[in-house]
Parts: C-alpha cells; sequence; structure tokens
C-alpha cells in the first residue's frame, strides 16, 4: 500500500513540475489568436441618428441632400433580441419620389412601385399600391448584428422636402409571429403598419441663366477660326449640380461642354472653338441643364439664340487671293467625332525663316503649345489638338505602358508639317500629379510616343518645371499626328534594373568578405543549425531528467522510512 502512496506522490510531484514548462511553450509558440467578428454598421456617426432602441432591435436613420440633385437615406437596424430566422426593412415614400438606386447589405432588396399589388395590414391584397416602398430581405438575422438599407432619390419638383416612411420586422421563432418597430406611432403607411416618419428638407431651387453669348471676330470669314463665350449665371437660391450644355448651329451640335456646379448668385463662363465652312446667316442656339440633371426654380429660361453672319471669301482682293493659294489651310481630322472627348484650335501664319509657335490658351486638353521653323511659307494656318476618348481608330495598338492620354496634333492641311516642310518640332504638354501618385509612376517616366509609318516611336521627352497641380514637359518630334502620352509600369522602370544589378553587386561583395574572413555562407548556417538542434535536444532531455530525479528521491525517502 504504501508502494502505491509513493508512486501516486512521485507522479503527483512529476506533472506539477511539468505544468509550468508546458504552460510557457504554449504562450511561446502560439502566434494565432482566435476571435469572434462581429461587423457594426453602425458605427458611432449612424449611433447619434437613432430613432428607436429596445429590446428587441434598434433602428438608425440617416438622410443627406446633395445640391438638390439627390437625397441619400440610409436605415440600420440592430438585432438585440435572439436569433431571427426573417428580418425586414421598408422604406416608403409617400410623395413618389423617383428611386434613383439601392442596395443593401441583406439577402435581397426589392423595389415595389406605386400600382403594385401588395397585401395590407389585415391580410386583404391591395390591388394597386399609392406609392412606391423599397425591401430588404434578410434571412438567419444573428443577435447584435446589423442590417442596412441605402437608397438615393430624386427630389419632386417643386417639393421643398423629401418623405419617407421607415419601418422593421423580425420574427419571434418562438412564437412565430412578428415584433415590429415601431411599435406605435401617429403615422401608419398604405399597409396600415406604423412606420417611423421623416423628411430632408430642401432650402430653395437653383436657376441657371445664359447671361451672355459672344463671339471673336465679330464678322468672320469663310474658312475662319471663331471663338464662341459663353457665360452663365446662378440666380437661383441654391447651389446647382454638375450640368452640361450643349451648343447648335443651324440645329447641328458643335459643342458639348460639362459645367461644375455654381453656387449661388455666381457666375462662370467658357468658350469654343468653330470654323466655317460655308457663308451665309448662322443661327447659335446654346441650351443649359441640356439633359434636366436638376431641378431649377425656372425651367424655362435655360435656351438663348443667337444670329450673326460668315462673309463670303470670294470677296478677297487678288493680293488676298494669292495668300490664300499659298495658305496652310484649316485641314481637318481623319478622327471619328464620336471618338474625339474635347478639341481646341490656334491659328499662326506661317512663313519661311519664321519661328512658328501655337499656343492653347483655353486648357481644353493635355497639349499646351507646339512649335517649329518652317522651311516654307504657308500662311495662315489652323492647329487642331484633340483629346481622344480611346485609343486614336488610326492605330491598331498603343505600346507597352500606363497611358495618360491618347491625343492627335494636325497642323494645317496634309503635308503643312511635313519634315519636308519643317524642322526642329517640340510638342509641350503637362501631366497631373494626382495621376502620377495614384498610379505610383515616376514623373521622369512619363515619355510622348508618336504613331509614325505603321510603329509607335518614343520621342525624346525632357521634365521643364512643375507648379501644385501638374509636371510639364517637352518633346522633340519629326512631325505631327497621332500621339500617346504614358508612363511605364512599375515593372518597366529602367531604374529597377540598375538596382537589381546593385543589390547583386552588394550580394557579392559579402560573399568576398565572407571567403576572406576564413568562414563560408554554408559554415555560418551549419553553426546555426547545430545550436538550434542542440536547444531542440535540451527541451526534449529535461523532462527526462527531472523525471529521474523525481523518482531516485522518491526512492532514497522510502528506503529510509523502511
Amino acid at each position: 500500500m504504501k508502494i502505491y502512496k509513493n508512486l501516486s506522490c512521485f507522479l503527483l510531484v512529476f506533472f506539477l513540475l511539468l505544468m509550468p514548462y508546458n504552460t510557457a511553450a504554449s504562450e511561446t509558440n502560439s502566434d494565432v489568436k482566435l476571435a469572434n467578428v462581429d461587423i457594426d454598421l453602425s458605427e458611432t456617426d449612424v449611433i447619434d441618428s437613432v430613432v428607436s432602441e429596445t429590446i428587441g432591435a434598434a433602428v438608425y436613420i440617416e438622410g443627406e441632400l446633395y445640391n438638390n440633385e439627390y437625397a441619400t437615406i440610409s436605415v440600420t437596424t440592430k438585432n438585440n433580441g435572439e436569433k431571427s430566422s426573417e428580418g425586414h426593412i421598408i422604406v416608403a415614400f409617400p410623395n413618389n419620389e423617383e428611386i434613383l438606386s439601392m442596395e443593401g447589405s441583406g439577402d435581397s432588396v426589392e423595389l415595389y412601385p406605386g400600382g403594385s399589388s401588395i397585401e395590407g395590414k389585415d391580410g386583404i391584397e391591395i390591388d394597386s399600391s399609392e406609392y412606391p416602398f423599397v425591401g430588404l430581405v434578410k434571412s438567419g438575422w444573428e443577435t447584435g448584428k446589423n442590417e442596412t438599407l441605402n437608397l438615393k432619390i430624386k427630389p419632386n419638383k417643386g417639393s421643398d422636402e423629401v418623405v419617407f416612411l421607415v419601418r422593421a420586422a423580425l420574427k419571434n421563432d418562438a412564437t412565430g409571429n412578428y415584433e415590429r418597430y415601431p411599435s406605435i406611432s401617429d403615422d401608419v403607411d398604405q399597409q396600415g403598419w406604423y412606420v417611423y416618419k421623416k423628411s430632408i428638407g430642401i432650402s430653395g431651387y437653383p436657376d441657371l441663366i445664359i447671361e451672355d453669348i459672344s463671339w471673336e471676330p465679330e464678322n468672320p470669314h469663310e474658312n475662319e477660326n471663331v471663338t464662341f463665350k459663353v457665360t452663365l449665371t446662378n440666380v437661383g437660391l441654391a447651389s446647382s449640380g454638375n450640368c452640361n450644355v450643349k451648343c447648335y448651329l443651324n440645329g447641328n451640335e458643335i459643342s458639348f461642354i460639362p459645367v461644375s456646379g455654381l453656387e449661388a448668385g455666381s457666375t462662370t463662363f467658357f468658350t469654343f472653338n468653330w470654323i466655317s465652312t460655308n457663308s451665309g446667316s448662322m443661327d447659335l442656339k446654346v441650351v443649359v441643364d441640356s439633359e434636366d440633371q436638376f431641378f431649377e426654380f425656372n425651367e424655362e429660361n435655360n435656351e438663348e439664340e443667337r444670329i450673326f453672319k460668315v462673309i463670303s471669301s470670294t470677296t478677297s482682293s487678288s493680293s488676298g487671293s494669292s495668300s490664300s493659294s499659298s495658305s496652310g489651310g484649316t485641314g481637318g481630322s481623319p478622327e471619328p467625332a464620336s471618338n474625339v472627348e474635347v478639341k481646341e484650335l490656334a491659328q499662326q501664319f506661317i512663313s519661311n525663316g519664321n519661328h512658328a509657335k501655337f499656343v492653347f490658351t483655353k486648357n481644353a486638353t493635355s497639349i499646351a503649345y507646339i512649335e517649329f521653323d518652317p522651311k516654307k511659307t504657308a500662311g495662315k494656318t489652323t492647329t487642331i489638338v484633340e483629346t481622344l476618348k480611346e485609343k486614336s481608330t488610326l492605330v491598331t495598338e498603343l505600346p507597352s505602358g500606363k497611358v495618360y492620354e491618347n491625343t492627335n496634333i494636325w497642323v494645317g492641311n496634309e503635308g503643312t508639317a511635313s519634315p519636308d516642310n519643317i524642322e526642329n518640332a517640340v510638342v509641350g504638354f503637362k501631366v497631373e500629379k494626382t495621376w502620377i501618385k495614384l498610379n505610383d509612376v515616376d514623373s521622369s517616366s512619363v515619355k510622348l510616343w508618336k504613331f509614325d509609318d505603321g510603329n509607335w516611336v518614343e520621342l525624346s521627352t525632357s521634365q521643364t518645371g512643375e507648379d501644385d497641380d501638374y509636371v510639364y514637359y517637352e518633346a522633340d518630334t519629326p512631325g505631327f499626328s497621332t500621339f500617346s502620352i504614358m508612363a511605364l509600369y512599375p515593372e518597366e522602370d529602367p531604374e529597377s534594373t540598375y538596382r537589381a544589378l546593385a543589390n547583386s553587386v552588394e550580394d557579392q561583395d559579402s560573399e568576398v568578405v565572407s571567403e576572406a574572413s576564413g568562414e563560408k555562407e554554408s559554415d555560418v548556417t551549419g553553426s546555426a543549425t547545430r545550436e538550434n538542434n542542440s536547444g531542440s535536444l535540451k527541451k526534449v532531455l529535461l523532462p527526462v531528467f527531472m523525471l529521474a530525479a523525481v523518482i531516485l528521491a522518491g526512492y532514497l525517502i522510502s528506503r529510509k522510512r523502511n
């Protein structure tokens, strides 16, 4: 019996000695900790918008108006009770506002437009609903979890607020009934359920007018560039949204200009260029907010018309006719208009021996200027710069790199700016710093490429300066046609090759130093491995030595007592 007692004591002491060692080992070797993840959609800013919090659920509602263009509404419901097999969030619009977009975190989000067949509170079918509503459905709604419904709404024209009704429901699986929120209210929806009634106020409306239209020269001739200036003013009581302005000449659209939102009482203007190929009376019409992108106090003052006359070139004098015969002309673009995002024109008189420079002062494109030395006199010449929506239709593919902008440059008629007629040609252009930063490219890797005889040629490009918004460049070119402003991808950066070579040299230097010290890398590695093996062996043998010591001590004590 004593032997068993002694053996039990030995084992107890043994395990007590081992426990601290194992715990320490566990703490040292455990790198991963498991945690419960609970995504809370409410955050602190939404919690401030709580409209109801009960034992069963909490409902948060937020709404905001953007320049009278649209309102955003966000409804979040949190399950404070037991897990629910099904839950709903419903938002209705009794004034029939247009629902522009909807999204939610649940299993499904569905729009029920006005006129839909729906079921009332008492279970009676309603053949045609009075107004639209959006419903979010979530199955298996866990305890403590949030579900959110986000909506984008267009206010009704002439209304001073956006009214919306909100309710939520979670199924109590113990009773089979739904617990609804709010449980009581002064307001009900078209189905008879209690709702939270909320509204977003609309303080005044914008009102854009075309204050003035002018052009230069006042009496243009055929084939002469005409610059139009259109002045817009917001005479309303609220900021306007972004909109488009379209300009028509004799019924044909000649310009499409995006305009940023205007503060109440503020004025802006834009210019565009046009070249007439015919003489006679011209009817110019300008339409602001042509696509009715936001509501205005007065929608009837968005158009203005002007009439001007283009003088025929046949009235030119004989000397003028002689000059015209050698004119570089206005030329044209072989690029389809559907692929041109924006264009800008500039005119100069080209004569042999006089440096020619075309400056694009409207900053409509990334091309700031072009210049060259003429070998021949071309006369009055128009240069057209086009920013393209995609790659030019005149090329089959682009060179490898990150494209900033594809552009065409056309100087006069065909052949006016050929290598036979000009020399020392350069292109000045700019690139936004935000683009350089967002695309993680080196500003020095930005180059101008020219499509020449079926191939892309990288032009010699140098950085000439920078300001807060742009980096400026200049590139030498043999002529003018289709260009692409682009940067090398990071992996194509020549400096990366240099850095790789530098690292290789450093590695070789390190190896030489190691050999000089008489210790190779393999020797060092082997030494480290032996040290690691020695440490592992100690960890294994330590418990064995401890066990042997305990047994020996117990044996000696037992012998002494006997």
